[in-house]
């Protein structure tokens, strides 16, 4: 792996998420609520279903069979089964719905956010990009945000919303309910970790300042959607 560039990799990330969380991020990490909760599954899930399509966009301009190989990978735990739980992501995340009183339908139901949907269409224009790199340091960039190991890694303390025991204690919702949070967790900081090395193996060193920009929109990107969850988790609050 080529140790400089993934050390730029990760000091944006850290920079850039980790020493500033979103609210709504840092609400999840420690103190959830139901309408944080609800917020974050009735938009997650509709980035849940999208992310297969843009992963298989990224897959069909790559001639890397190794890249090939992690993105299949990636995709039985979304879409399939995730090895740590008995479902896959998305039914996880209808789960925890269920668990704050939103019913499926309630969930697929509901309308995208603004500030969601600018940011899908972003994504999907850079999955669609010939070069499979922009595409893959876009959408699989952003799962080196669930990496909780990253923070203490550079000595920061920082929560990634994915460990349950804030949801047992704050909201007292069943391992049932919460499972979504310990497969992910388990599965993002694999794929955070192994998407660090993909993005510093591939990146030609004229390209290294390119791809760190991609990423730090992606992350700009993500964030403006965050915001806009947590406001709407306000109006969700014991509704």
């Amino acid at each position: 792996m080529n140790n400089e560039f993934a050390q730029r990799v990760e000091s944006l990330v850290i920079d850039k998420w980790f020493s500033n969380l979103p609210k709504l991020i840092d609400a999840m990490a420690n103190k959830p609520s139901v309408g944080v909760t609800r917020a974050f599954v009735l938009q997650w899930t509709k980035f849940s279903r999208l992310f297969p399509r843009w992963v298989g966009s990224i897959m069909s301009n790559c001639p890397e069979f190794e890249v090939l190989a992690y993105e299949v990978e990636n995709l039985m735990s979304e879409v399939v089964l995730d090895p740590a739980g008995d479902t896959n992501h998305y039914q996880l995340l209808i789960r925890l719905g269920n668990g704050v009183g939103i019913s499926r339908e309630e969930i697929e139901n509901f309308p995208t956010l603004e500030a969601a949907t600018s940011t899908f269409d972003w994504l999907w224009s850079k999955a669609r990009d010939p070069d499979w790199l922009v595409g893959f340091t876009a959408v699989n960039g952003l799962e080196i945000l669930g990496d909780r190991n990253l923070p203490s890694k550079y000595r920061l303390k920082a929560g990634t919303g994915l460990d349950p025991d804030p949801y047992f204690k704050h909201l007292g919702l069943s391992q049932d309910a919460t499972q979504f949070f310990e497969v992910s967790d388990k599965a993002d900081a694999g794929h955070g970790h192994e998407t660090v090395r993909i993005i510093a193996d591939y990146t030609p060193e004229q390209r290294q300042n390119e791809i760190l920009q991609i990423l730090d929109e992606s992350m700009h990107r993500l964030r403006f959607m965050t915001d806009s969850m947590w406001v709407l988790s306000k109006e969700l609050e014991d509704g």
